[in-house]
């Protein structure tokens, strides 16, 4: 019976770590194009987006700054970069980073038409 209790406990904290309808599944990420050029910028911005999806808003957010750095025409990693201050609740340098976001990737539905975006920029 003992063992029971201890794989109920097992089973329950393997639940709740999967992420499986977790706050991590809800947040808006945006992977770097395939045909991305500069390589240095595709990396830091997938690589912060694997931080981004679990939550790691402190990780994930100078990962998207040296992205932007290396890439300054890059949308998605502007976008990302909202995301994740949006999630440290600095939210003005967050709708700074929606505003550029956008301008930079109109044409991107997935960045166009996010919420979170709107959300931001009074849409």
């Amino acid at each position: 019976m003992k063992n029971m209790g201890l794989f109920i406990v097992v089973v329950l904290l393997m639940a709740a770590c999967s992420g499986g309808g977790g706050s991590g599944s809800q947040i808006p990420a945006l992977m770097s194009p395939s045909d991305m050029g500069n390589q240095t910028a595709a990396a830091k911005n997938n690589e912060g987006v694997d931080h981004l999806v679990q939550g790691h808003y402190d990780v994930s957010t100078p990962m998207f700054q040296e992205a932007v750095a290396a890439a300054p025409n890059f949308a998605e990693a502007q976008f990302n970069l909202g995301v994740s201050l949006d999630g440290q609740g600095k939210h003005q340098e967050a709708t700074e980073a929606f505003k550029k976001a956008k301008e930079l990737g109109a044409s991107n539905p997935k960045i166009a038409e996010a919420e979170i975006l709107k959300k931001h920029l009074g849409m």
